[in-house]
């Protein structure tokens, strides 16, 4: 993240997290994810990016929300606004848009109406509730294999019946 975009703060909750230092606009970069460090094992601090988890500065301290303000692009390497945030608020993206199944689930402490109540990666999430945020090409691709074997499950359990 770029240094005049975001300040990390301790009093989270939940620990250390980034608030906006300045407005930022809609579509935004406000962290280039290009110079991460891939991490040698996955922990919770990391990131998924498809073929490698990235650990460092830039995604060290972006916490989760139900209702993010924060994509971060696994692609592109690049995390960016995905509406106008305001000066002071805390920048958070979906955990569930990068990660199939998490190290270290937890439960959300967002708030947010459509809170999923425990983050363990998409996997475990109903797949109503991720149509609802942008996910990430190796995240939606899996997640279409997952539906498409319960499907067959379920097909195969009423043939047999």
């Amino acid at each position: 993240m770029s240094e005049n975009a975001f300040l990390v703060v301790q009093d989270r909750p939940y620990g250390a997290g980034v608030v906006a230092a300045r407005a930022l606009a809609e579509g935004e970069v406000i962290a280039d994810l290009r110079h991460c460090v891939t991490a040698d094992t996955p922990s919770i601090h990391t990131i998924d990016v498809g073929d490698r988890h990235i650990d460092g500065p830039q995604v060290r301290y972006l916490n989760h929300s139900c209702a993010p303000n924060v994509y971060v692009d696994a692609e592109r390497l690049e995390a960016r606004a995905l509406r106008p945030v305001a000066v002071g608020e805390e920048l958070a993206f979906f955990y569930p848009s990068t990660e199939w199944d998490m190290v270290g689930p937890f439960d959300c402490l967002c708030g947010a109406a459509d809170c999923l109540g425990t983050i363990a990666g998409a996997r475990a999430a109903a797949p109503e509730a991720l149509r609802r945020h942008a996910l990430n090409r190796h995240v939606a691709e899996r997640l279409a294999d997952h539906v498409a074997e319960r499907v067959e499950a379920q097909q195969a359990t009423v043939g047999a019946a």
